[in-house]
């Protein structure tokens, strides 16, 4: 136990730095869209605790007014989970892709978690974009976090990797990712090397050569990591607001592949918080 805890302190002071001195009693709180679980809590909370910072979660779905909510909290994480419900980007893609799409549907695994889930992440995200009063909140998705973050802004996914790309969907996966190197990306700044592993578990993902041919179409966004011969978008970030979401679980992922993200996470929400908030 001490030499893995040597061997990730020492990982974390060669990691680039992001500074911020929280003062002496306050708190970072780190607003969860949906129950963040273990893996979450204990990636934030060891990284944290490393960095000098005390955390608390906030459910915010529990919450009644989801303005007010985003308000009192200094960090947003959407985690992983279910399938996002087609409906909520057909309305934004071409005419050939909705009908393609909606004859397809089987590939979707609809669920409960999802029916909940969708509309309140979405009127989140959406909220988050265009909302002036939170530009300098940071926002982490993971997996579904990243699709929902897509989605938010048009971008239409795969339904199903196996089926429509002939690759294994990526379920207890781990992937080589790679960084777009020259891009002067946020998650080139966040990472000292340009690949690294990454934990994965999912079976849908950004369309990526939709993306790309219609790329004037999302101002908003960059696509600036990938896997599987650039087939699976492993990152998109936000070029109007503190943003990033990740295809594969960081939380659950090596050390290595872990800290650096929630590193981020933290330093830009010590800094939301340390701020005016203007």
């Amino acid at each position: 136990m001490i030499k893995i805890f040597v061997l990730t302190f020492g990982l974390f002071l060669s990691l680039p730095s992001f500074a911020c001195e929280l003062p002496k009693g306050q708190v970072i709180k780190v607003g969860c869209s949906h129950d963040c679980d273990f893996f979450y809590r204990f990636r934030i909370i060891m990284t944290s605790w490393m960095m000098g910072y005390s955390t608390e979660f906030v459910h915010l779905h529990q919450k009644p007014d989801l303005k007010k909510a985003m308000s009192e909290v200094d960090a947003i994480l959407i985690p992983g989970g279910a399938d996002i419900n087609p409906k909520f980007y057909l309305g934004s893609v071409s005419q050939e892709l909705r009908e393609y799409t909606e004859k397809n549907l089987n590939l979707v695994n609809f669920s409960k978690e999802g029916e909940e889930r969708d509309p309140f992440e979405y009127s989140l995200v959406q909220t988050y974009s265009k909302e002036e009063k939170f530009k300098n909140l940071p926002l982490l998705g993971v997996c579904r976090g990243l699709q929902m973050m897509s989605v938010a802004e048009g971008i239409p996914l795969y339904l199903d990797l196996k089926k429509e790309l002939g690759i294994q969907n990526r379920y207890n996966k781990l992937d080589k990712i790679s960084v777009e190197v020259g891009s002067d990306s946020l998650l080139e700044s966040i990472y000292s090397s340009d690949s690294f592993r990454g934990f994965k578990f999912h079976h849908q993902g950004i369309r990526v050569p939709y993306y790309f041919e219609n790329r004037s179409k999302y101002p908003n966004t960059r696509v600036t990591a990938f896997s599987n011969d650039r087939k699976i978008a492993e990152s998109i970030e936000y070029t109007h607001r503190p943003a990033l979401g990740v295809q594969y679980h960081p939380e659950r992922s090596f050390t290595g592949t872990s800290v650096p993200i929630f590193k981020w996470l933290l330093t830009k929400a010590c800094e939301y918080k340390t701020s005016n908030r203007k």
